[in-house]
């Protein structure tokens, strides 16, 4: 599921689709369009280093998740000087496979909105918090589940 969720964050989500999803609403500072392609940078960043140790899990060692941690801080998090955001850093390691959420796409309403739709495959959703995590690194100053809405109406 991560791999389609790499190429739809890459590629764009497939439009003919009737998918039901959740829509995350992300308040941004006047920086809406900032978020958003920080986020989609990481997240593919992210996905991808999960997408070549796939089915090698000795690759995901702890040296390989500080080089991503290291990264995350040098690229993500430099203009963020939250404490509370730079102690989360190991979030990064918490979004293979066994979460309970996959990103579908994503849109700016308004330069102070951004929303985010999930697939949601289930309840509770479990790494929800490293998605708030994420994008709260980004800019985004406050990050809330939503609504169901379908994929076709997007």
């Amino acid at each position: 599921m991560a791999h389609d969720e790499l190429k739809r964050l890459l590629f764009g989500s497939d439009k003919s689709s009737d998918t039901t999803l959740m829509q995350v609403e992300v308040d941004c500072n006047n920086n809406a369009s900032k978020v958003l392609e920080k986020a989609i940078e990481a997240l593919a960043v992210i996905l991808s280093v999960n997408s070549v140790c796939e089915g090698k899990e000795e690759w995901l060692t702890i040296e390989s998740f500080e080089m991503l941690e290291s990264w995350f801080t040098n690229n993500v998090l430099p203009d963020n000087h939250d404490d509370r955001l730079l102690d989360g850093i190991q979030n990064v390691r918490w979004f293979g496979e066994d979460r309970d959420w996959f990103w579908w796409s994503a849109q700016v309403a308004d330069e102070n909105t951004l929303y985010v739709y999930i697939l949601v495959v289930g309840f509770p959703i479990s790494g929800f918090d490293s998605l708030r995590w994420l994008l709260e690194c980004c800019g985004a100053s406050e990050v809330e589940q939503g609504e169901a809405v379908k994929s076709s109406d997007l």
